[in-house]
């Protein structure tokens, strides 16, 4: 079971993803926070620390003209927590909206997000987690 900490600090989380408060968001996390993406989405090296990741999501941002991921629930899986996620899309230039079924696997340490792995598939999220 997901602690209500955890749930209301993952919540606040997408809450400032939705808005692309690039600072909310950070504030939510520990400040060696680290995030990957599957060679999939992304194939670089994960940033870590609030600066690599602020530059990474303001990044992310600017690629899109809508992005707003929204969590449908929480799933404990030992010391993680996975995201299930329905996100609406919509790439910069693109005339085509995305909706899909996502995971994110977050990890938190005192209080704070101090990893995020985010999945396209919920069942390989899953089975990571």
């Amino acid at each position: 079971m997901v602690s209500e900490h955890d749930a209301a600090l993952l919540n606040s989380f997408y809450e400032a993803l939705n808005g692309a408060d690039v600072e909310a968001a950070l504030e939510l996390c520990g400040r060696e926070v680290e995030v990957y993406m599957s060679p999939e989405i992304v194939a670089e090296v994960a940033p870590r620390g609030h600066r690599e990741v602020g530059e990474y999501l303001r990044g992310w941002f600017d690629s899109w003209h809508v992005y707003q991921p929204e969590p449908e629930g929480f799933v404990a899986a030992g010391d993680q927590v996975v995201a299930l996620v329905h996100l609406r899309a919509r790439g910069k230039g693109s005339r085509f909206d995305i909706e899909e079924e996502v995971a994110d696997v977050f990890e938190v340490d005192d209080g704070k997000i101090s990893k995020l792995r985010m999945y396209v598939q919920r069942d390989q999220a899953l089975d990571q987690a």
